[in-house]
């Protein structure tokens, strides 16, 4: 007769750390599951929540446009060219403006000669102004009010405004 067959103790000790490891590994990856899929669920839900809130408000926030009916129909930007120069003070100041003329369309089409025109005065009265006098929002303001002036003498009417694109002091 056969005799029965006996585990060793190091087979039984292998096939107990093998039902300890699928004991602590089964739980971990079903729980790692469970929360990964809890998570997106919870993640698609706040998503979607977060875009309806911030679509609501940027429909609240649109601004309400006001057209200047003043400025309205065929009035174009006429582009000048760029304007440098030293400044009255200090001896070693630069300036450099660029500028664009709000016109009509109509006009635009031949003030090539008001604009070199106009250039020419803006380089002549940017040579008479320190840079003291073009400190800050009231010596900005100033400055465009003084070139506003002279445009609207030089082009008799023509010319409605003066944008101020650009303007480095240097």
């Amino acid at each position: 007769m056969a005799a029965p067959k006996t585990k060793s103790p190091d087979g039984q000790k292998a096939a107990g750390r093998i039902a300890g490891v699928l004991t602590t590994a089964i739980p971990v990856v079903l729980l790692t599951g469970l929360a990964a899929g809890a998570g997106t669920l919870w993640g698609m839900r706040v998503v979607g929540t977060v875009e309806d809130t911030v679509k609501h408000r940027m429909e609240e926030a649109t601004p309400h446009v006001v057209v200047n009916p003043a400025l309205t129909g065929t009035f174009v930007l006429k582009k000048l060219a760029p304007v440098v120069t030293n400044l009255a003070g200090p001896g070693n100041a630069w300036v450099r403006l660029e500028a664009s003329l709000v016109m009509e369309q109509k006009a635009a089409e031949t003030a090539d000669p008001l604009a070199g025109a106009i250039t020419e005065d803006i380089l002549a009265f940017l040579r008479s102004v320190t840079a003291a006098q073009m400190q800050g929002a009231t010596g900005l303001k100033n400055l465009r009010e003084d070139l506003s002036e002279r445009v609207a003498i030089r082009s008799k009417g023509l010319v409605r405004d003066i944008v101020i694109e650009t303007l480095v002091i240097q």
